[in-house]
């Protein structure tokens, strides 16, 4: 089984708890290749509560569906201030391994 990593970034909305820590949200993932399912994820979250949140929402989705089912259970389901730079990082996620799987594989 490959095993890839992936990131994505967003930059933090001003005054929230994250954004005094960080400048900007990183979010990475570690993905089964090549059946596209995320085995572990995490994210520069301030809590770890957050970070759970995130890590339990991520972990055994199928990239190959996109982000478009991802993005709408966050919206369905998370109701913080940094769901906008969330869905910038799934998205950024999504596109790494598109990207990928487009090449046919890591090198």
């Amino acid at each position: 089984m490959p095993k890839v990593f992936l990131s994505g970034y967003a930059k933090l909305p001003e005054h929230t708890t994250a954004q005094k820590l960080y400048s900007h949200l990183v979010l990475v993932a570690t993905v089964d290749l090549p059946q596209g399912t995320v085995l572990d994820a995490d994210c520069t979250m301030a809590t770890q509560l957050g970070r759970e949140f995130i890590r339990e929402l991520l972990t055994g989705y199928d990239l190959h569906r996109g982000p478009a089912p991802l993005v709408e259970e966050l919206n369905q389901r998370y109701y913080g201030h940094l769901r906008k730079a969330l869905q910038t990082c799934i998205k950024g996620v999504c596109l790494q391994f598109a990207e990928i799987t487009r090449e046919g594989g890591p090198s």
